[in-house]
């Protein structure tokens, strides 16, 4: 997927400072770091994280500070449905997790009640990459011993694309390959995923491949 940059003034700037040519000082900052860019895989990918009940509460804290950091369009929260996964999270148990939900949730809607909605910018995948990630979840299906589809395959090949930066590079061909020869191959590491014994954040970085 291609990736766009920016330059933005440097607080620096912003108080009359320049460089050795004269020229305003300035830093690069990619498209996808602004608040109104919405990356849909990235919802969706902390989404699993939420609603799979093997995730760590450390992940499920992480996902909630990475969503509260961002104000996906109303559009977006129907399609994925977040919204009610951040909702149900206010009624948690835990308490961080339900404060950290209550945080998010408060943003949100205080976004929706003060703002008329903008077009923001979503970043999605093209039908070629789609193609290759869906194929690679049913292998992992297969890998796991469970039926296509299941939230936990989905949840390891997201991971594994986020950590290859959302590209569809060798890196990541070979990071799925690992990840489904060591469940295939060693059942003990396969019952513990199953089980949560092991996240799929922990199990994904340390069968990472370059």
């Amino acid at each position: 997927m291609d990736r766009f940059v920016i330059k933005n003034p440097s607080p620096s700037t912003a108080s009359g400072s320049m460089n050795t040519s004269g020229k305003p000082k300035l830093k690069q900052a990619t498209i996808e770091s602004l608040k109104g860019v919405v990356v849909i895989d990235d919802v969706l990918r902390h989404k699993s994280r939420l609603q799979l009940a093997t995730s760590s509460k450390e992940e499920k804290l992480n996902s909630l500070e990475q969503l509260g950091k961002k104000i996906p369009p109303r559009h977006v929260m129907m399609d994925t449905k977040i919204g009610k996964v951040i909702n149900k999270l206010r009624k948690s148990e835990d308490a961080d997790i339900r404060r950290a939900a209550k945080k998010v949730y408060v943003k949100w809607k205080t976004h929706f009640v003060d703002h008329i909605e903008r077009p923001m910018i979503e970043v999605k995948c093209d039908l070629k990459t789609e193609t290759t990630r869906t194929k690679a979840r049913n292998l992992l299906c297969n890998a796991l011993k469970v039926e296509n589809g299941s939230e936990l395959a989905q949840a390891i090949e997201r991971e594994t694309f986020h950590e290859h930066k959302r590209l569809i590079s060798n890196a990541y061909k070979r990071t799925i390959r690992n990840l489904m020869f060591v469940l295939t191959n060693q059942a003990d590491i396969r019952t513990k995923v199953l089980a949560g014994e092991i996240t799929v954040t922990d199990f994904v970085k340390t069968n990472t491949k370059s």
